[in-house]
């Protein structure tokens, strides 16, 4: 009986030994698995070797189609298709510029948006044959970085796939890594009214003026007993305004100036041509007007503290 009862034990013992075994077993697969390194599950490729930071030209082309839509008028076409010809932006000490057609600052999100197609991959990549396929026998639009060309073909909408000619070979890239592509050069204007190196120390404007003195703002007519905060704000406001958009100067005339001294000693006659329905404001030094909302409008031209 004690004998039986012995080999039941030590048979139920082997067992739980085996049990053990098994899931330790288990639990070793399972890690195994988990950090064993993955093929990932579609080869990709670069659409560039170049970095954006390597980057110090940039030319964007547009190109009209040679082929007019039957269901639109050539004068339909021309309001819809952006306008075309050359964009050319250089980047230099002080940040990105337009150079053509125009010379003015460039808008750095936008730059950066037109350099982000040297991050885009590609899971599929094409030999540059039956171009027309793609949309790339003639390339609507070229975008050149550096000495590198990508022409923008067709956008495959069942697939939401872009095609994009470049180094040799056509790539499909997802419409999400498309960059953004500015309509016309005005597009990239940059927005900030003034420029980063540019510190404002007076402002004159037709009813008051604001000037910088031992470190602290002083205004006449006096402002004295606003507190320091809010004649500080009404400068800020100034000196980080960004408009809602920035063009060309429309050839309008200045109803008044706004005179900004700045600490380099150079003088901005700021040209007032507009305060309703918004504020548009020239710089006749670069040629561009800066348009803001009506409301921002009042904080800047009214004194600090004015309701």
């Amino acid at each position: 009986m004690a004998q039986a009862q012995g080999c039941v034990t030590l048979a139920a013992m082997r067992a739980w030994i085996s049990l053990a075994a098994l899931f330790l077993a288990v639990v070793g697969l399972g890690v195994w698995l988990y950090y064993k390194p993955r093929a990932p599950e579609h080869e990709t490729y670069a659409l560039s070797g170049l970095k954006a930071d390597q980057v110090t030209r940039i030319r964007l082309e547009r190109r009209h189609a040679a082929e007019s839509s039957r269901s639109e008028t050539s004068a339909t076409q021309a309001l819809r298709a952006p306008p075309a010809g050359a964009i050319e932006l250089e980047k230099g000490a002080e940040g990105w510029r337009l150079t053509a057609p125009f010379a003015a600052r460039a808008d750095a999100v936008q730059v950066d948006r037109l350099l982000s197609i040297l991050e885009s991959r590609s899971i599929a990549r094409y030999a540059a044959a039956d171009l027309a396929r793609y949309g790339l026998h003639e390339p609507p639009v070229e975008i050149t970085l550096a000495d590198q060309t990508f022409g923008f073909g067709a956008a495959n909408p069942i697939t939401r796939e872009q095609y994009v000619l470049t180094r040799g070979a056509v790539y499909a890239i997802a419409l999400a890594q498309r960059p953004a592509l500015p309509r016309d050069a005005d597009a990239l204007i940059s927005r900030s009214l003034f420029a980063s190196g540019e510190s404002p120390v007076r402002f004159e404007l037709p009813q008051f003026t604001a000037a910088l003195a031992d470190g602290s703002w002083s205004f006449t007519p006096s402002a004295a007993d606003l507190d320091a905060n809010v004649r500080n704000a009404w400068v800020d406001a100034w000196r980080h305004a960004i408009a809602l958009s920035a063009t060309r100067h429309d050839d309008r005339a200045p109803q008044s100036n706004v005179l900004v001294q700045l600490k380099d000693g150079r003088t901005i006659a700021l040209g007032i041509l507009q305060v309703e329905p918004e504020l548009v404001l020239l710089r006749p030094d670069e040629g561009v007007q800066y348009h803001f909302l009506s409301e921002t409008g009042k904080k800047l031209l009214s004194p600090p503290g004015e309701r």
